[in-house]
């Protein structure tokens, strides 16, 4: 289920607002700093706000139905910050609903959001929003909470993202690769979509392509499909060229999601729909978890003991900088576990030691992980880096320990699933790795929190405050073998 989906399965079960309840909701942290914090962060206020605030684009009749925060950036810069949200969006005049990614930024320094606002206005920026993608005025200023506002795919550090939306440089560059390996005779493609499936305000996107294809002496039709992956900077030039390197060099235990191109004016990776299906959705569907983890396992082992050329390295310092700043936001998100999380860094980082760098995936999880029968698929490799490769199966472990995108699987099945993959990873490596793993998994754990509370999961204290119990059992005990 992609982060689109669960937010619209959160909307179905959503309760309505009751009459007087104040804005802010119980508990989220206060920011001297960011005092509007409270009040952002409420789903029920924040809709009133938007009501008020988002126009109507010219000829559209559109209403904002609800709305749920999506990703949270705070603390991680003392001048401001972004709060993303969804929106469900009605067309009066169609009867269509949809979500709409907006963006809420808040900034330190008093005036700021306005001037921001005002300077983008000086601009045409309704005239550089695709018409498809016109249903709302793309920026709006909100005094009350001196907010800026942008609506997807308005984005003024993502510029470029609003040309990918629009399909400019996927009909000259990217179908034509597409339709290259169809045989019989020439094809034309007569109708295309985009639609978003990613979204992180200012850093990135991830959008599908899907194509109608007829060919046209028979008139038999197909469907085309990519990924387009939208970088803030140049850094999918650097995965075009790992992917490639990895497509060529063949193993036997896995594959990587294949490049189709990488186009550099608008910084877009189009890689291929990798095959199977995501280890989340088959342990979601009852699939027998050894069975799913097992193979998972082997391929992990096989990815840290290969030679990847020209990959940056990510050591043991900048490892442990990751944890405390998740320590950090762990901590300010939830006091009541603040002396716990201190406790735990202070053991990670005194239990690892610098160790020989080896290629790690090191944004390891079960929805980068797919499964085609026992061939193992992994996607999203941009943060491929060297360093110490239990790393790896310490996250996949983290992520399915606190059950990310596992709410409701049974608990029973997520210690089999974990026990599974442990084992058969630990076979595969060098014996000494094995020592490392639990203050690994605990770093991990405090890190998986950083990212329940970052996106805004629902319950995510509870769920925060479980992943910091389970990183303090792993320190406590021996992981199971």
């Amino acid at each position: 289920m992609t982060a689109w989906a669960r937010h619209d399965a959160a909307l179905k079960g959503r309760p309505e607002r009751s009459p007087g309840v104040s804005p802010g909701h119980p508990g989220f942290p206060v920011d001297p700093d960011f005092p509007q914090l409270p009040i952002a962060t409420d789903p029920a206020h924040m809709l009133d706000v938007f009501r008020a605030h988002l126009r109507p684009a010219p000829g559209r009749s559109v209403v904002i139905e609800d709305c749920i925060p999506f990703r949270f950036r705070c603390r991680q810069a003392s001048a401001r910050c972004v709060l993303q949200y969804t929106l469900r969006l009605l067309d009066r005049a169609s009867g269509r609903r949809w979500d709409q990614a907006v963006a809420g930024i808040v900034y330190a320094r008093a005036g700021e959001a306005e001037r921001q606002w005002q300077e983008i206005l000086t601009g045409d920026p309704l005239g550089e929003v695709p018409v498809e993608w016109r249903a709302l005025q793309p920026v709006a200023f909100v005094p009350e909470l001196d907010m800026l506002v942008e609506v997807f795919p308005y984005d003024r550090k993502l510029r470029h993202l609003r040309l990918v939306t629009g399909g400019s440089g996927v009909v000259s560059e990217i179908e034509p690769r597409l339709l290259a390996p169809l045989d019989g005779g020439e094809w034309e493609v007569t109708g295309r979509n985009i639609e978003p499936l990613r979204y992180r305000t200012e850093l990135g996107a991830a959008l599908r392509y899907t194509g109608q294809a007829v060919q046209r002496a028979t008139g038999r039709r197909t469907t085309l499909r990519c990924y387009l992956k939208v970088y803030r900077d140049d850094r999918g030039a650097a995965t075009w060229r790992l992917l490639r390197e990895l497509s060529y060099q063949v193993a036997r235990e896995y594959s990587v999601v294949a490049p189709i191109t990488y186009l550099g004016e608008l910084r877009t990776l189009a890689i291929e729909q990798a095959s199977g299906s995501p280890v989340v959705e088959l342990l979601l569907a009852g699939h027998d978890p050894a069975a799913v983890l097992r193979p998972v396992a082997r391929a992990v082992a096989a990815f840290n003991q290969r030679d990847i050329a020209g990959a940056a390295e990510h050591g043991r310092d900048r490892q442990l900088d990751e944890v405390r700043r998740a320590a950090g936001l762990v901590a300010w998100a939830c006091p009541e576990v603040a002396e716990d999380v201190d406790g735990i860094v202070a053991a990670v980082v005194a239990a690892l030691p610098e160790v020989a760098p080896a290629p790690i995936h090191r944004d390891l999880k079960a929805d980068h992980v797919f499964l085609d029968r026992d061939r193992v698929v992994f996607i999203d490799l941009d943060s491929v880096a060297l360093g110490d490769p239990v790393r790896d199966p310490a996250h996949l472990y983290a992520y399915l320990t606190a059950r990310v995108g596992l709410d409701g699987y049974p608990a029973g099945r997520v210690r089999a699933a974990s026990a599974a993959f442990v084992q058969e990873y630990f076979a595969r490596v060098p014996g000494a790795w094995r020592q490392r793993f639990a203050a690994h998994c605990a770093g991990a754990l405090i890190e998986v929190a950083s990212g329940i509370f970052r996106r805004q999961e629902p319950e995510w204290r509870a769920k925060v405050i479980a992943a910091v119990g389970e990183a303090r059992r792993a320190l406590n005990k021996e992981m199971d073998a």
